[in-house]
């Protein structure tokens, strides 16, 4: 059973009535298959475009985790194309075709920026969920691998990996406006494990993934003054089609005996639904949660360097 159909089983409300941007939806196909060490599940979540089985990004999965509790998600990302398979295939999962909206919108484009955020609807209270990855652009990661020695990192991966934190910067200041009009707003931008935790072949990553970690902690000093609260949410490996390249798989064993870990015989990946459900948890509780860590079971859980 899809994920998605075992989390609608206990599906709720709590989200009704807000509006969630989900910005870098996307997805992959499924070239390798993952499976959890304690239950032996494949640990992608499946969504089918034309009769394909394709692996969901965090922002897609966060999206039908969303809706499931009764937010309507707006999805953002570059391919027009894919967002429409994306919502055929999450309405016939959440079950009701008015919760999936969707846009598509150059996020490295100031005016397209502005024009998308100044035409949303304002008849809900309005969050945001930064997923944005350099797969939601325009830029192809070679082999979608982007653990390279020093050496092997070309200038323009580490300007497409900061321009991330551009796009973050561009698409919260449109949302400032809006923001201070609501009682209270809320914010959950996605980094990186990679983020608090620096490894051989991880500069331009772990540089990229830690300046959107710190832009989203100073968001967070200053925003909640004004009930703006966010929490920056801090993935490990996630079956997102990432990984499925046999290279990737190379690389992250390496990182992985420098922590002494056990992917050199057995790579596990967390479902990107997991990450979908801690931001539910952080969009719904009374608390303010500055952050989560999450990691698969069996990946190395350090927390620092």
């Amino acid at each position: 059973m899809n994920r998605l159909e075992q989390i609608a089983k206990y599906r709720t409300n709590l989200l009704e009535g807000k509006r969630v941007v989900i910005t870098g939806c996307g997805y992959k196909p499924v070239n390798h298959r993952f499976y959890d060490i304690t239950t032996n599940e494949e640990s992608h979540d499946s969504i089918f475009t034309d009769g394909a089985e394709m692996k969901m990004n965090i922002g897609t999965a966060v999206a039908g985790v969303l809706a499931l509790n009764g937010a309507t998600v707006h999805m953002v990302s570059f391919s027009e194309d894919k967002l429409r398979n994306i919502k055929k295939s999450l309405d016939g999962l959440v079950s009701r075709n008015d919760l999936i909206e969707y846009s598509a919108v150059n996020l490295l484009e100031s005016n397209s920026v502005q024009r998308f955020v100044r035409g949303l609807p304002t008849d809900r209270t309005l969050y945001w969920v930064q997923s944005l990855g350099l797969g939601a652009g325009s830029y192809k990661v070679k082999d979608d691998n982007p653990y390279l020695s020093v050496a092997e990192i070309p200038s323009d991966l580490i300007e497409a990996e900061l321009g991330i934190v551009k796009a973050t910067d561009r698409m919260f200041k449109e949302f400032i406006p809006i923001f201070k009009q609501q009682r209270e707003s809320r914010v959950a931008i996605v980094s990186s494990m990679s983020a608090i935790r620096s490894y051989s072949y991880g500069a331009a990553h772990c540089a990229a993934k830690g300046a959107i970690d710190r832009y989203a902690n100073s968001l967070m000093l200053g925003g909640y003054k004004e009930n703006v609260f966010i929490t920056t949410i801090r993935p490990g490996a996630i079956d997102t089609g990432m990984y499925d390249n046999p290279i990737v798989q190379n690389a992250v064993k390496v990182i992985s005996d420098e922590y002494e870990g056990i992917w050199r015989e057995h790579i596990t990946l967390a479902p990107p639904t997991s990450v979908g459900e801690a931001i539910k948890f952080v969009l719904t509780t009374p608390a303010h949660i500055p952050s989560i860590n999450l990691v698969a079971k069996g990946q190395f859980p350090n927390e620092g360097s």
